[in-house]
């Protein structure tokens, strides 16, 4: 009895855990039914609607950064992220050079051609008509603002090239009323250039070392002797034509100057590409040149405070020391402001008037009868026993002539400085929008159907 109470007591036991676990297994399976419901379903109705939203901002962006304002000039279509670059280099493979480039465009669209450029929006302006209402519109006179262009002055807007507004005004005018102080666009000016030129002279002379020919490489030759002559202004010295440092750090501006376009280097249109491809994009090269560039000056900015006396200036940097040490000093008066107009000045006054030069000695190889003829006139008005001077100059039509035209030839191959809109305008009733950058093709004035001249050969009858 007792055995079988017990039997019967453990199968009732048994039931009821048996019951107990169908419970907790019903009851498991419910509490996942319910967080299928309830959590499981929705959010995979959620993360298709948040997918579905994605896609169509996405979409949305797309469209919109494909979309060209209203009346903005005509131009190539444009491409999600790439704008018309793509084009662009297109064309610039095509045609060889990135001023025949947008001189197509110009030929197709008009005088005035709408680009995007990455983030950018870009306006390329050709010939004479468009030329002359870009550079006296107020509008358009800013200067363009971003990494590329204020990495190179410590992230901040200095200097005297990629300024505007009051600030410019007030240190173009310094500038320009202290210089002129040193001989700049005075008698003294071209007592240093004759200078100069005679210590040029000695370096040929130099290298040909009694040789009959040698081989000269000209930019280089002039890059030195025009610093000096700018620099004699601004620090109060000339350099040596065989100073290794400096030899070294104008070959590194002209490595610089290849790889930055019309508006800037690929990193400027397309920031991200300087953490992406730093070397390809040009950024590393232009950290390093720059970084170049500071030390350099740096250098003669702390030899003038060490030598410096307020009661004899010798040089733009002496005047500009005196008013960083007045108590009565304006704001945009800073040592880094003085660092950035002498870098301004020595990238720009020494790279493009070489290259100019350069041009005009291979264009007078290239017309050797328009060089014989220029030679006769020197030998007739100057002859060779001494320099020419600037009294020369009203005697010597065709060889002022010859430089005018070789500077169109030069000229013409080149881009103005960039300009930036500095509110909403129109030009020649296309609508520009606020901080558009605005670049003239010179091609369009010195080589284009508006001036009138054969394209590409150089003649000895212009101006005459």
């Amino acid at each position: 009895m007792n055995f079988l109470l017990g039997q019967s007591s453990q199968g009732f036991l048994y039931q009821k855990l048996t019951m107990r676990v169908g419970v907790i297994e019903s009851y498991t399976g419910l509490r996942a039914l319910r967080y299928y419901k309830n959590w499981v379903k929705p959010n995979s109705e959620n993360m298709f609607l948040v997918v579905s939203l994605f896609i169509l901002i996405l979409g949305l962006l797309i469209f919109l950064d494909t979309k060209k304002p209203k009346n903005y000039p005509p131009g190539p279509k444009w491409l999600p992220l790439f704008g018309s670059a793509l084009k662009v280099l297109k064309e610039r493979k095509r045609t060889g050079y990135l001023y025949e480039a947008t001189a197509q465009m110009a030929k197709q669209y008009g005088p005035v051609v709408g680009l995007k450029v990455g983030k950018d929006l870009l306006v390329i302006v050709y010939g004479a008509q468009a030329m002359k209402e870009f550079l006296t519109s107020e509008d358009l006179a800013g200067r363009p603002t971003g990494p590329f262009f204020e990495m190179r002055t410590w992230g901040k807007r200095l200097g005297i090239m990629l300024t505007d507004s009051d600030f410019w005004q007030e240190q173009r005018r310094f500038i320009l009323r202290q210089l002129r102080e040193f001989g700049f666009g005075r008698k003294n000016m071209s007592n240093m250039i004759e200078e100069e030129s005679n210590h040029m002279i000695h370096d040929i002379r130099d290298m040909m070392n009694n040789n009959e020919s040698v081989t000269v490489d000209m930019e280089s030759l002039f890059n030195i002797h025009i610093l000096n002559t700018l620099w004699t202004m601004l620090a109060g010295i000339r350099y040596s034509s065989q100073d290794k440092d400096l030899k070294e750090l104008q070959g590194i501006l002209g490595e610089l100057f290849c790889i930055i376009d019309m508006v800037g280097a690929p990193f400027s249109h397309f920031p991200v590409l300087r953490f992406i491809a730093p070397e390809l994009s040009g950024y590393k090269m232009y950290v390093k040149t720059h970084n170049l560039v500071w030390d350099f000056i740096h250098r003669e900015l702390k030899r003038h405070k060490e030598t410096h006396n307020p009661n004899e200036p010798r040089d733009f940097m002496d005047v500009y020391i005196n008013i960083l040490n007045s108590p009565d000093k304006k704001p945009s008066f800073t040592e880094d402001q003085l660092l950035a107009i002498c870098m301004d000045m020595f990238m720009a006054g020494s790279e493009t008037t070489s290259k100019s030069m350069s041009f005009m000695f291979l264009f007078l190889i290239l017309n050797p009868d328009v060089q014989k003829k220029a030679q006769e006139e020197i030998d007739r008005v100057i002859g060779r026993n001494r320099l020419p001077s600037l009294n020369d100059r009203p005697n010597m039509p065709y060889m002022e002539c010859c430089v005018l035209e070789a500077l169109r030839m030069f000229a013409g191959r080149a881009f103005s400085v960039p300009h930036r809109a500095m509110r909403d305008t129109y030009l020649l009733g296309n609508f520009i929008p606020k901080d558009s950058i605005v670049i003239a093709n010179l091609h369009g004035v010195h080589m284009g159907p508006d001036c009138g001249f054969e394209d590409r050969k150089l003649s000895d009858q212009k101006g005459s």
